[in-house]
């Protein structure tokens, strides 16, 4: 998707900022604390005018696979888990 280095490094970081919210466990961070942050990013990429929110969605599944588990799940869901995706999508 981008061959922007920046871009690359910021979206790789984000989604690994991301992934640790959703996959660390209780006695590392509060339930509460990680269910905040990914519900506020979440607002903030869902709300994302629709051809931003779809060139999101494919420069995070253009990434996937540089991801090891859990973290590529992770971010193979995301697109949806995030309101990136239109309804037909």
């Amino acid at each position: 998707m981008s061959d922007d280095p920046v871009f690359t490094a910021v979206l790789d970081s984000l989604l690994e900022c991301l992934a640790f919210f959703e996959l660390c466990d209780d006695e590392t961070l509060h339930p509460d604390i990680a269910v905040q942050q990914l519900d506020d990013a979440a607002s903030r990429l869902g709300g994302l005018e629709p051809a931003d929110r779809a060139r999101l969605a494919a420069a995070i599944a253009a990434r996937a696979e540089n991801f090891q588990p859990p973290y590529r799940q992770f971010v193979e869901d995301a697109p949806e888990a995030f309101g990136l995706l239109d309804e037909d999508d």
